[in-house]
This record gives C-alpha cells, sequence and structure tokens, in this order.
C-alpha cells in the first residue's frame, strides 16, 4: 500500500504530558471472575489465580480501568466519557508544561470511543479547557495518536503556536462481554502531550492505511443506530480476531521500519522505543525483528492494558516521567489500529 512519509520537521518539541484513568481498576483475578459469573461457571480460587498468571506471563496483562462495568446496562448520567479522560489528561499536560491553556492554537484528539455520534471530542475538550483553537478529531483506530502528533508537529512548525495532542477512549462500553479477549485486553484511559516549538524535532513519520483490512476489527451497525442492530449487539466491538492477531505483527514492524528508514536512521542509534502496548509477545517481536535491545523498549502492557489511541501517549507520559527517556534523545514510536492502519514515528525529544 502506498505510505505517507514526512520529515524530518526542525522545532516541535514535546513539552509536557499527562495522562488520566476511570477510578474502576480491576485485576485480572476479578476480571476473570466476572466472566466466569456471566456464563455461569464456576472457577476454584486456584484456578482463578492460575489463569490470572498466566494471561500476565503470556501477554503482560495484570490491570486495567474502566468506565464501565463489562456485561451491565450503560449509565450515560453517572460513567466518564471520553471528554471527561481526555479533559483531565490535557490539565495534567498543560500543567507539566507549565502551558496556560489559551497559549493552545491547535487541539487533536485521537479516539474511536467518542461520545457523541456527531460534533467532535476535540471541541468539548477545549470548551471545558477554555481553549478557543483550532480543534478537530482524528479516526484511525489505535494509530490515530500518532497521525495526529504529525499533524500537530506540521502545525508547529509552520507557526501556529503550541498544540494540544490527546488520546482517550472508553473502550468499556463497547467490549463484547463475552468475548474474553476483549474483555481482559481492552480499556479505558487517556494521555496527551504540548507540543510547542523549541530544541526538538519529527525525525520522520511513517502512516499507512489498507481499507480491506477493515474487517479485522469494527462495529457492524450502521449510523444512526438503528433498534435492530442495537438488539443485535452491532455496536459492540467485533471483526476476526485471528486475522486481527495475524496482521498485526507485520504492522507493527512495517511501522517502525518504515520511520527508521525515512530517516536515514538503524536501531542503534535509537536511545528507546516507546510503542502502543498492545500486549508484551507484539513489543518484544518487532524490537527482535528490528534489533532493538529489550532494555531500550519500554514494556509496561501490564499497567493500563490496552488503551487504543491513547496507547503511545500514555507510554511515553509515563516513561518520560520515569526517566526512561529525556531531552535530546531519539525515540521511536509505533502504533496499529483498525481501519487499518498502521504508524511509526521518531521524535528527537
Amino acid at each position: 500500500m502506498p505510505a505517507a512519509r514526512i520529515g524530518p520537521i526542525e522545532g516541535p518539541t514535546v513539552l509536557g504530558t499527562g495522562t488520566a484513568f476511570p477510578p474502576l481498576e480491576l485485576d485480572n483475578t476479578e476480571v476473570l471472575s466476572r466472566i466466569a459469573a456471566r456464563q455461569g461457571k464456576a472457577m476454584s480460587p486456584e484456578r482463578l489465580a492460575f489463569a490470572a498468571k498466566a494471561l500476565e506471563s503470556e501477554y503482560g496483562l495484570s490491570r486495567r480501568a474502566w468506565c464501565h462495568e463489562v456485561g451491565q446496562p450503560l449509565d450515560p448520567e453517572n460513567e466518564l466519557t471520553s471528554v471527561d479522560l481526555g479533559e483531565r489528561a490535557a490539565r495534567a499536560a498543560l500543567s507539566d508544561a507549565g502551558i496556560a491553556p489559551d497559549q493552545i492554537q491547535v487541539l487533536l484528539v485521537a479516539t474511536s470511543s467518542p461520545h457523541r455520534m456527531t460534533s467532535t471530542v476535540s471541541a468539548a475538550v477545549a470548551t471545558r479547557l477554555g481553549v478557543g483553537a483550532l480543534c478537530f478529531d482524528v479516526r484511525a483506530g489505535c494509530a490515530a495518536g500518532l497521525f495526529a502528533l504529525s499533524t500537530a508537529a506540521l502545525y508547529v512548525a509552520a507557526g501556529s503556536g503550541p498544540a494540544l495532542v490527546i488520546g482517550s477512549e472508553t473502550f468499556s462500553k463497547v467490549i463484547p462481554p463475552d468475548y474474553k479477549d476483549s474483555v481482559m485486553s481492552m480499556a479505558d484511559g487517556a494521555g496527551a502531550l504540548v507540543l510547542g516549538p523549541g530544541e526538538g524535532a519529527l525525525l520522520s513519520a511513517f502512516m499507512e492505511t489498507d481499507g480491506s483490512l477493515g474487517h479485522l476489527v469494527n462495529t457492524p451497525g450502521p449510523m444512526p443506530p438503528v433498534a435492530e442492530a442495537i438488539e443485535a449487539g452491532g455496536y459492540l466491538l467485533a471483526g476476526d480476531p485471528t486475522g486481527l492477531k495475524a496482521a498485526i505483527p507485520g504492522a507493527y514492524l512495517a511501522a517502525v521500519q518504515g520511520a527508521l528508514g525515512h530517516a536515514n536512521l538503524s536501531a542503534e542509534d535509537l536511545d528507546a522505543y516507546v510503542p502502543h502496548q498492545v500486549g508484551r509477545q507484539v513489543v518484544e517481536g518487532v524490537c527482535n525483528e528490528v534489533g532493538i535491545p529489550l532494555d531500550k523498549a519500554w514494556i509496561a502492557p501490564e499497567r493500563h492494558a490496552n488503551v487504543g489511541a491513547a496507547g503511545w501517549l500514555v507510554a511515553l507520559a509515563e516513561a518520560r516521567a520515569e526517566g526512561f527517556v529525556s531531552p535530546g534523545q531519539r525515540v521511536a514510536l509505533a502504533s496499529v489500529g483498525g481501519g487499518m492502519s498502521w504508524a511509526g514515528a521518531v521524535l528527537r525529544l
């Protein structure tokens, strides 16, 4: 497929980062027990503990935060939305950057779980923050956050002033409760970064889409919603899980290799690799294929599981806060999402 390649773009610099998560946090044992209860099966404490440990060992899954208890009726009046989480992450990033909301000139939100069918999450977040900026959403599955980063870098380099990039997801509201893989791996959360002029750079970005793979993960119900599709579960995540698992590793490899190639860099030139935390096996597999030492890779899916378009934003925020990455370093990023789209980038922080 034809890919978009941009960079180097000198100047755009990560000035601040932030994260936000809902208060309901469940470990593997708690989620497995809920699945068993829903299916009318009894699991002994020993069996639950064994299954929970296996999930952590094989996939790196341990905890996840939800706005909504999967399998229960939705409660829109009392449950957090992608706007709520996005606002909280944005405030944390602005505080970290020492940037006032009225200094932001571009605000982008990457999400696959908006709070409304029309309008934008970005405009709603901007209103709450008091940001009078250009606002738009980016929809490209889990890859949307990197699409948004590349767009923001172009605006900053063109003289727009600071940009706010947010990824925010509330997947718990669309997880099919009877499909264990999704229940265990999908989660809610938000990450944000402030991008402004400075000594950093987007050294390269590689972005690609193949719409023929869109069937691998989607919500098949038509829009606007219709009663028949609601009854049939048409607005819950669906697709071809086996095909998706087969496609993801190659897409990550293409994203990372594409970004490195466009920047004329090799794995040895990187100081760190901070990808979307889709799972330990995928991250380690890419590292082994590309030649990135595992001690240079941020691998922490056990913290939050898969938070979609917020994934690499959350990972970068935590890696930055904990000193895993620092100013001046070259950091590779990557994400793959439904649609399907994949993206890689190399930042000089």
